[in-house]
């Protein structure tokens, strides 16, 4: 607990001590262990600790005063309030959780309804503040994980733009080693690649306080940890390198670097070791972690794909460059495309993405905040390939995110529109329509942030659509507005990417608003998965032998409670 949270608590119940003549008060947590002391004292200077917590930790689980006139002389809790001279326990409780209880010694006195009702009023006090004080603890502890997260997608994505901007190699390499040491916070670091015979090493980036002295020599094939990793094309961690057999401590000696911990990951591309990239030494001192593995080993794999972009042909770059970005973001399209969504918050809910041969950065979610709320949200980035989907990926994890601990829609929108404007160049963009959905109250708010609008297809089938309350993320900083709707029973909430509008034919006409919309119209009393169905078959049908030119998202609503 905080500082500034205990000196509130010690004001509160020094008052009441005054106030009611009381001899001591004791703030105690709750027992968790063999053992258990006051943490906060008023009017005592008993600081020790009670060897038999055990024995009373049935007190966690009782919710009303406990008094020593009332307690049998023999018993446990008798014993407990002999050992601190306490005449009364109090429990503090709240959601049937226990966060500890108060002691007080009366001076002799029976304790009155009066003073009995307030002290029951700061337990309750009490029990909301110690609930808060862990609140935002967790939210401190999730914004940091998300902020790390955020950081090395940032970094990723500077080192995608690096790699596409046909930098000269050895600058590259040096770029790519430096962010990587940034993010992992390494004291050192090189990369290495395999001589034209594949027998030794040649240091290629060597970055840290003893990068240059290193940088001449080379290094046989499975000497050292290097060489260990080049030749079995494993990764490494090396807690302690001295204490490791593998290690060669020949280039500490010729530098006076003092090497301690060691993480080694090889290059590989197309199945070919191409070479290691090696980090040394974290600047807090402790061991490198399976974490900054997985982070290292993202990083080695930039690495290798730019040295062997180095040596390709332009021919056979571009299309392997092709092939890699249609891979990746489709792999991140399918991760964060929900599986299941949920269904009983008063809404049939169902969704269908087609990825097009070029990936884009469309995607849809639907996913819950609390026991009567969801998030409805449906988006397309401008652009396509892995940062067009990187952009999408951070969108929809930042989303989740802050939606869990701010149920403000404005707020959330202005904070997503600020981190995107902050991690991506000023030609990406994001059209989104986000909505919250309470199934207690049946009111739909939402923002629609230069979004094809959605159709509200009412169960007369009188059509409203939901226009722009606002323009795309990530241009500048806009203020939002949040619209609302009460949904009747059998309302229909259409959501869907210009993918599905924008679908040509042969005569190379699109599909439209109106066609869609009639087919809705006409199809609006069948079950939502019905009526996906039917749509994704009319546009097959339309688009004919013709290939797609854009993703396909489409999200369906419709209440189904009254």
């Amino acid at each position: 607990m905080s500082a500034s949270a205990i000196s509130e608590i010690e004001k509160i119940l020094s008052y009441y001590c005054q106030l009611f003549n009381c001899k001591k008060i004791l703030l105690f947590p709750a027992v968790n262990s063999e053992t258990i002391k006051p943490i906060i004292k008023i009017n005592s200077g008993f600081d020790k600790t009670y060897k038999n917590a055990s024995d009373i930790r049935w007190i966690n689980y009782y919710q009303d005063v406990l008094t020593k006139a009332t307690m049998p002389d023999n018993s446990a809790l008798h014993a407990f309030l002999n050992f601190y001279q306490l005449d009364i326990i109090l429990p503090i409780r709240h959601d049937k959780r226990c966060f500890g209880f108060l002691g007080i010694a009366t001076a002799s006195k029976k304790i009155n309804d009066v003073e009995l009702q307030i002290a029951e009023f700061i337990m309750h006090y009490l029990s909301q503040l110690w609930k808060n004080v862990e609140l935002l603890h967790d939210i401190k502890r999730a914004s940091e994980q998300t902020q790390t997260l955020l950081e090395e997608f940032s970094t990723l994505m500077e080192i995608s733009r690096a790699i596409e901007s046909g930098k000269d190699l050895q600058n590259l390499l040096e770029f790519i080693m430096q962010k990587c040491l940034q993010v992992i916070r390494a004291e050192a670091g090189s990369i290495m690649l395999m001589s034209k015979d594949e027998k030794e090493l040649e240091f290629r980036v060597a970055l840290g306080p003893k990068g240059k002295d290193i940088k001449p020599f080379k290094l046989d094939l499975g000497k050292g940890i290097a060489g260990w990793v080049a030749k079995h094309g494993k990764a490494l961690l090396v807690p302690d390198a001295y204490i490791d057999k593998r290690f060669d401590p020949s280039f500490d000696e010729r530098t006076g670097f003092k090497t301690q911990s060691i993480l080694c990951v090889p290059l590989v591309h197309n199945n070919k070791i191409l070479g290691v990239v090696q980090a040394l030494n974290r600047e807090d001192g402790k061991e490198f972690n399976v974490n900054d593995q997985q982070i290292f080993t993202i990083f080695a794999t930039q690495a290798a794909l730019a040295i062997e972009n180095s040596r390709l042909l332009f021919r056979e770059l571009e299309k392997e460059a092709i092939d890699r970005d249609l891979h990746i973001a489709s792999e991140i399209q399918r991760l964060i495309i929900p599986d299941i969504l949920p269904q009983n918050y008063g809404l049939e809910l169902c969704g269908v993405h087609i990825p097009s041969q070029q990936i884009g950065g469309d995607f849809y979610s639907a996913f819950t905040i609390n026991n009567d709320e969801i998030i409805l949200c449906i988006a397309d980035v401008s652009g396509k390939g892995v940062s067009g989907a990187l952009l999408v990926s951070t969108l929809h994890a930042s989303l989740k995110a802050y939606s869990k601990y701010c149920g403000d829609l404005k707020e959330i929108t202005i904070n997503l529109n600020k981190l995107i404007m902050d991690i991506s160049t000023s030609d990406k963009f994001i059209t989104a329509f986000i909505a919250k959905y309470n199934k207690m109250n049946s009111v739909l708010e939402y923002i629609n942030a230069g979004h094809n609008p959605p159709f509200l297809v009412k169960s007369d089938k009188t059509v409203e659509r939901l226009k722009s309350t606002g323009i795309s993320i990530g241009v500048i900083d806009f203020d939002y507005k949040v619209q609302s709707k009460t949904l009747e029973y059998g309302d229909l909430l259409v959501l869907f990417t210009d993918g599905v509008t924008e679908t040509v034919n042969k005569h190379n006409t699109n599909f439209g608003d109106d066609r869609l919309l009639n087919l809705v119209k006409e199809f609006h009393s069948e079950p939502c998965s019905s009526l996906e169905y039917r749509i994704i078959k009319t546009l097959n049908t339309f688009r004919g032998a013709k290939n797609a030119r854009d993703d396909l998202s489409l999200l369906l609503a419709k209440k189904n409670d009254s």
